[in-house]
């Protein structure tokens, strides 16, 4: 987190990989998801007109759903300079979206957990997610007062909400570098390991027993 010069690379590699323009100081928006409904679909392919109209490159792996995946080709056919639309599943550069990325998008209906938003911020790509399940809990959105958070998050599923979410994330990357930095290593020294959910679970039974045994004392 106290040298990026990596991430810079694995941007460069990313954009040549998938044919985008070279260009470093443009924000790069990464997804990777199952072109599937509870992905958020319904809303983000019509936000998608609007979003790329923006000072912005972005780029989606998926395969899945054949309608999805015509309206993608088609977008990106139409918006070539700036959004790139990878069918399929490649894990290698499933990965290289995560790295090379700035941001990360998952506009998801519903995610009981998610792993995606957990990779990116590992790499340092900030999430931009939809409030909902393992999304909401484990990025925290950006505080403009505090300049806190390790992403932004937006709660509604409509096309105008994701549509802001974005717009506020390119405004803090923009006009906000140092911030976006503080962002970016806070994201980066984020854990979510299963050592400290196994603490956490051992002083929910420790109290759990301590409570039955108040309640009952002959047990």
């Amino acid at each position: 987190s106290s040298d990026l010069s990596g991430k810079a690379l694995c941007k460069q590699a990313l954009l040549e990989q998938v044919k985008l323009p070279n260009q470093p100081q443009t924000p790069l928006i990464g997804m990777v998801s199952r072109l599937t409904g509870q992905k958020g679909f319904s809303f983000l392919i019509p936000a998608l007109e609007e979003i790329l109209k923006d000072d912005l490159q972005l780029v989606l792996l998926g395969a899945g759903e054949p309608g999805i995946a015509d309206a993608l080709e088609k977008i990106s056919k139409s918006r070539a300079n700036n959004f790139s639309f990878q069918q399929g599943y490649d894990n290698r550069l499933a990965h290289l979206i995560e790295a090379g990325s700035d941001l990360y998008l998952m506009p998801s209906l519903y995610e009981p957990c998610g792993l995606n938003q957990i990779y990116s911020l590992r790499y340092g790509t900030l999430p931009i997610v939809r409030a909902v399940g393992g999304l909401k809990d484990t990025v925290e959105d950006y505080d403009q007062k505090t300049g806190k958070g390790t992403g932004f998050v937006f709660q509604e599923p409509s096309s105008e909400d994701l549509t802001r979410c974005v717009r506020r994330a390119l405004k803090n990357f923009h006009g906000q570098p140092k911030s976006f930095s503080q962002m970016v290593s806070s994201a980066m020294k984020k854990r979510f390991q299963w050592e400290e959910a196994g603490k956490e679970y051992l002083k929910l039974y420790r109290r759990a027993l301590s409570s039955e045994a108040a309640n009952n004392p002959r047990t």
